[in-house]
């Protein structure tokens, strides 16, 4: 009787499974990026003109959470940042207040910075799990960066590794811009692998190779203008946040700049939790 029971409860855990992988992948699958917007066959309601610079300034968005590895990756982070000229760092703690150890570490970092704070899974999301922060970083690009301000904006992970030569890339961007990633989506890099005049030909992926941009987080740069010739774009809690997020400023895989196609200037490596006593 006891196998009995151990067999029925074990079939039944795994048809929970079953049932909840199959609809993860129903999800997955039958929601699509935002693909052919009305607006996006028509001019934005105003085009920005932009006040060009010599060289336009970066902004790059931050989420961090408290963790064992926040500081030290937090501070190898600024240690490449410190080497970036005309950088603004916007950070945004998951968090109901501000903590004392990234106030302080922003107040020594010697770069010039943002610091805000809001807490994600309020309420709960599906799929992001640092959805309010990013969000909030996104906002304050809005709410603070004149339109006409030659500025690009770059998201940046708090535990990706990332080249020098990348804020160059980064800086060359008109509207979007797009390269590859290292160590992402279950291959060693992910994004447009064959480019020619500025277009990306072919691309790279493992997980869900369909999406409108199969590319990370880390691998698109977009100038400041774009957020406001469209001003209802916004991150939606998706799978596909990253492509879904561009397709919302009508961005798509034949408009997107692509000019280095080679080279991998950024990585999604991830530092391994240390087991530590109290």
């Amino acid at each position: 009787k006891v196998k009995r029971w151990f067999l029925a409860i074990a079939l039944i855990v795994f048809g929970l499974f079953l049932c909840q992988t199959f609809f993860t992948l129903y999800h997955f699958y039958t929601t699509k990026p935002q693909k052919a917007k009305a607006y996006c066959n028509t001019k934005p309601p105003f085009q920005v003109e932009t006040i060009k610079e010599d060289m336009p300034i970066i902004y790059g968005l931050t989420s961090t959470y408290k963790r064992y590895l926040q500081l030290p990756e937090l501070t190898r982070l600024s240690q490449t940042l410190l080497h970036i000229p005309k950088f603004h760092w916007i950070l945004t703690e998951d968090s109901y207040q501000k903590t004392k150890t990234v106030t302080k570490f922003l107040q020594k970092s010697g770069l010039n910075y943002t610091h805000l704070n809001t807490k994600n899974n309020i309420p709960p999301t599906k799929f992001i799990k640092d959805y309010n922060t990013r969000r909030m970083g996104l906002n304050w690009i809005r709410e603070n960066v004149p339109p006409t301000k030659d500025a690009i904006v770059y998201f940046i992970d708090d535990d990706n590794t990332y080249s020098l030569k990348l804020f160059d890339e980064i800086r060359a961007t008109k509207r979007a811009a797009v390269w590859q990633v290292g160590l992402v989506g279950g291959i060693l890099n992910e994004g447009p692998v064959r480019c020619e005049n500025g277009m990306a030909l072919e691309w790279k992926a493992y997980w869900w190779p369909d999406r409108l941009i199969p590319i990370d987080m880390a691998g698109f740069a977009l100038h400041v203008k774009l957020l406001f010739e469209r001003p209802e774009a916004e991150f939606r809690d998706l799978p596909d946040m990253e492509s879904d997020f561009l397709s919302s400023l009508c961005v798509t895989r034949d408009n997107i700049e692509a000019n280095n196609c080679n080279d991998v200037l950024v990585w999604h490596t991830q530092t391994k939790t240390p087991e530590v006593e109290e």
